[in-house]
């Protein structure tokens, strides 16, 4: 088939040549290898006129989140009578408007996500508490036919993202006394909902070790912080996978989110996680790691996790190896794209 692929530009990235965001170009290229033809349009701006003649050669649109560029793409698959496609990665169904984070906190957000919720032919979830939010939203979903088979579903599906298990993966190096966070949190409000405020207020009770934030913050962030906390900044792929290889202890502490993916890939390269009860948080770490939403749980979390021995480590890595490897993804985009073939 010949896709349209439509996704949000990367964001904080210092490369002015990435458009897309890594977990966006490995679903391009799993595209590709199950045989599409893809056409990639990073959303930035306003390309309208591209999207219209985009378009017009497509079988299918393929688009990550909802806002904008996924309702002008719903309606234009509509009008050339071609399935619509929806990855839901977080914010589409949340609702914390003292934070200003989700669709649901503002009207124009709401009216967005209610007009992909009923109209997509496929929603693709990345964690099953995102089809939870849409159902306590808006309901179910009324069933659809799928032309190709004539079976009638409502074509939600769960479907994590996958990943690269042999790239994201230890060194063999000896642990230094490190806790990291990734994120990318430019405003305050960010910055709370990531929990990087948190983060920053348990180095305090942990002088002897380094408190490690990758990502953009607010410029002021680094006032006042602890001298354990080192801001780092944007890190690049390969940057970022040597901070976790070095590190004991990764921590995401959210108030809201997907699957993380900074999440996975640290515990795939040997990190113990420490992680709040929301979301795909829980979901990534299982029975291999701490959940805790209070001071005190996080921080004996913290304290148990940088004392985990290499066996929790690997019990770790295994759960994210045999429970989002990319061969899942692979497969499971291949049967819902087989669907609409």
């Amino acid at each position: 088939m010949r896709i349209l692929f439509i996704a949000p530009r990367a964001m904080g990235t210092t490369n002015p040549n990435r458009q897309l965001t890594t977990f966006h170009e490995t679903d391009v290229r799993i595209l590709r290898e199950l045989g599409h033809v893809v056409t990639v349009l990073p959303w930035h701006g306003h390309p309208y006129g591209r999207l219209v003649r985009s378009i017009v050669r497509q079988d299918l649109v393929f688009c990550w989140t909802i806002g904008d560029h996924s309702a002008l793409g719903l309606t234009l698959a509509k009008a050339r009578h071609i399935p619509f496609l929806c990855v839901i990665g977080g914010y589409e169904f949340a609702n914390l408007p003292e934070l200003e984070y989700g669709n649901l906190a503002t009207t124009r957000g709401y009216i967005l996500s209610s007009f992909v919720y009923s109209g997509a032919d496929a929603l693709l979830y990345v964690d099953p508490s995102l089809m939870h939010e849409a159902h306590a939203a808006f309901g179910q979903r009324t069933l659809f036919e799928t032309e190709s088979s004539g079976e009638f579903n409502t074509n939600e599906v769960y479907v994590p993202t996958g990943y690269d298990t042999e790239y994201w993966s230890s060194d063999g190096r000896d642990r230094e006394d490190l806790v990291v966070t990734v994120c990318h949190a430019p405003g305050w409000n960010r910055y709370i909902l990531k929990g990087v405020d948190r983060f920053v207020n348990m180095a305090e009770f942990f002088p002897d070790y380094e408190f490690h934030i990758a990502g953009e913050v607010p410029p002021d962030a680094m006032c006042g912080a602890p001298r354990n906390v080192s801001f780092d900044g944007w890190l690049e792929r390969d940057a970022v996978r040597d901070l976790y290889r070095r590190a004991k202890v990764y921590c995401q502490l959210s108030m809201h989110e997907g699957l993380p993916n900074a999440l996975c890939e640290a515990i795939l390269c040997g990190c113990v996680p420490v992680g709040t009860p929301v979301n795909g948080i829980p979901t990534a770490i299982g029975d291999a790691g701490c959940i805790a939403d209070d001071f005190p749980g996080i921080s004996a979390g913290i304290g148990i996790a940088a004392l985990s021995s290499s066996a929790m480590r690997e019990r770790a890595r295994n759960r994210i190896v045999s429970l989002f490897p990319l061969s899942r993804r692979r497969d499971e985009l291949r049967a819902v794209l087989e669907r609409f073939a």
